[in-house]
């Protein structure tokens, strides 16, 4: 394995908002996903702020209702199995996340893990498993509170 960079060391060795929330309060979105690709584990847990202003947008296909564009994540949990890289990607990504809307964690794209961690690409699994993660936390929040999808980006690259 590659030395960790001095960002990634500093996540790894104390990583911010390791834990969770209880997933069936209404106001917190949760997920955990696991990586075919080299065993790793992620589970996100999001508290999400629902006083913002609310945006009428398509249904759910099950009859939705409305999405949230102004909900803001107040608060993250997260529990990391795996190597130094992926405990790094999921802290720096729950300290990113504190303070955005729903509408700009939809927008998050692992190369921002893989940027400021400066990791190497043997470990890209790592922040597309973070990515992953976010992204079905989101749908699980949607689908609970019965607000129509929101626009997440893509996976690929530009």
């Amino acid at each position: 394995m590659r030395e960790l960079s001095l960002v990634a060391w500093e996540h790894f060795k104390h990583p911010r908002h390791v834990g969770s929330f209880d997933s069936q309060q209404p106001d917190v979105a949760a997920a955990r996903v696991d990586s075919p690709i080299g065993g790793e584990i992620l589970q996100l847990h999001l508290r999400i702020d629902e006083q913002g202003v609310t945006v009428q947008s398509p249904p759910l296909p099950k009859g939705g209702g409305e999405c949230l564009q102004q909900s803001i994540i107040t608060a993250v949990r997260f529990k990391a199995y795996g190597c130094g890289w992926m405990i790094a990607c999921g802290s720096l990504l729950a300290e990113t996340l504190i303070g955005q809307t729903l509408v700009e964690a939809a927008q998050f794209r692992h190369h921002q893990l893989i940027e400021q961690l400066a990791a190497p690409p043997e470990k890209l699994h790592c922040a597309t498993l973070t990515e992953t993660t976010l992204k079905a936390a989101l749908h699980n929040y949607a689908a609970k509170r019965n607000f129509a999808a929101l626009p997440v980006s893509s996976n690929r690259e530009p």
